[in-house]
C-alpha cells in the first residue's frame, strides 16, 4: 500500500506541475529562451577547452619525441 501511496503522489505533483507550466507558458519559455543559450555557449566552451588541451598535450609528445632522437638541432 505504501508503494501505491508513493506512485499516487509522484503523478499528483507531476500533474501539479504541468498545470503550472500551462499556467505560467510565457514566462516558462522566456526562462527557457534565456538559459538554453548559456548551456550551449557553457558546452561550446567546455569543449574548447578539452580542444586545447588535447592539441597542446599532442604537441608537447612531440616535442619531447624530438628531444629524444636529437633531430632538435636539425631544424
Amino acid at each position: 500500500m505504501k508503494g501505491f501511496r508513493e506512485i499516487s503522489f509522484g503523478f499528483i505533483l507531476a500533474a501539479l506541475g504541468m498545470v503550472g507550466i500551462w499556467y505560467l507558458l510565457d514566462e516558462v519559455l522566456a526562462v527557457l529562451l534565456g538559459v538554453i543559450p548559456l548551456v550551449v555557449l557553457f558546452f561550446g566552451a567546455l569543449f574548447v577547452m578539452i580542444g586545447v588541451s588535447s592539441m597542446r598535450m599532442k604537441s608537447e609528445e612531440k616535442e619531447g619525441w624530438r628531444a629524444e632522437n636529437g633531430n632538435e638541432g636539425s631544424e
